[in-house]
């Protein structure tokens, strides 16, 4: 076929073989730019690849993309970073075949409350076996504005930026020794009867204590004190007659919490040492009990210290 090609260019006249010369030229230019073309196209070709992506909180997605760094994947699909926000790759990595990529968002936002500020316990004196709380306790308050990081809308850490006082606490003040009306101790609580040994039937404060009659022949272990009744107490001396106590944590048969009033005293009944009367030592006994060493006393009211102050 070329060969005969060739015989007719050799045969044409002039004119035809111009024409022929030119197609010739138009023909390779043709040949040269299709394969030009094709060589680039290849040359420039961008495979793309399948991957995950996890954007914060949001469900997991699936995208094809041209192989890319990752800063430019996020580019093409339109996903911009936050100042704080950070990638599991890193930017400028290539992307490859079924990577997945997961983007932690950093988002920070302002919180105030209003909280408590703890009073403070503060001691005075030294010793002694009473204490007393001279000033109550009370909370103050303060303002506090925080600054809250949130990783994944999960918060992360919280830094208090700003506080104001509105309210100053008051510290609780507690005083050791002495005695007075909210004045508490922990003792030892005994029994005795009227017919203990060097009792007379008669308490300190005149109050007859009898081992068979009970307390001013009511044939109770009660004395009836301005409308109350009340168990009669042998105490220390700096506690006064006619003083209300009221006692707790003690081994008696009787309700868990009685009160009693100081009318006695005794050679032994020192400091925090506390006698009660319950009729008689070898005979009737209106209720019973052992001794308790870790009972709670506090001081209800104090008394006048008169003797036959009952009356």
């Amino acid at each position: 076929m070329l060969k005969k090609a060739k015989e007719v260019i050799v045969s044409a006249n002039s004119r035809t073989k111009c024409i022929l010369a030119v197609a010739c030229v138009y023909l390779i230019v043709i040949f040269a730019t299709v394969t030009t073309g094709a060589v680039n196209q290849v040359m420039n070709y961008i495979p793309t690849v399948d991957i995950k992506l996890k954007d914060g909180v949001d469900k997991e997605k699936r995208y094809l993309v041209k192989q890319d760094t990752v800063k430019n994947v996020l580019t093409e699909l339109d996903i911009e970073l936050n100042k704080g926000d950070t990638v599991n790759k890193k930017l400028n990595s290539i992307i490859q075949q079924n990577d997945s990529l997961k983007i932690t968002r950093l988002e920070t936002s302002t919180i105030t409350k209003i909280e408590s500020i703890p009073y403070k316990t503060v001691v005075k004196g030294k010793g002694g076996w009473s204490k007393t709380v001279t000033q109550k306790g009370k909370n103050g308050q303060v303002k506090k504005t925080y600054l809250v990081t949130y990783s994944n809308k999960k918060e992360v850490s919280r830094k208090v930026i700003k506080e104001k006082v509105i309210k100053k606490p008051v510290n609780k003040v507690i005083k050791n020794g002495g005695i007075q009306k909210g004045t508490t101790f922990t003792g030892r609580l005994t029994l005795y009867g009227g017919d203990c040994r060097g009792c007379s039937g008669r308490s300190a404060s005149g109050l007859k204590l009898s081992p068979s009659s009970g307390v001013n022949n009511s044939k109770t272990p009660y004395l009836k004190y301005k409308g109350k009744k009340y168990y009669c107490l042998a105490a220390d001396r700096s506690i006064p007659f006619g003083t209300i106590i009221k006692i707790s944590n003690h081994n008696l048969r009787t309700k868990s919490t009685i009160y009693g009033i100081v009318v006695d005293r005794g050679g032994a009944i020192k400091g925090n040492k506390i006698d009660i009367f319950n009729g008689s030592e070898r005979g009737r006994k209106y209720f019973s009990g052992g001794t308790s060493t870790r009972t709670k006393f506090e001081i209800v009211s104090l008394g006048s210290g008169r003797a036959y102050f009952w009356k």
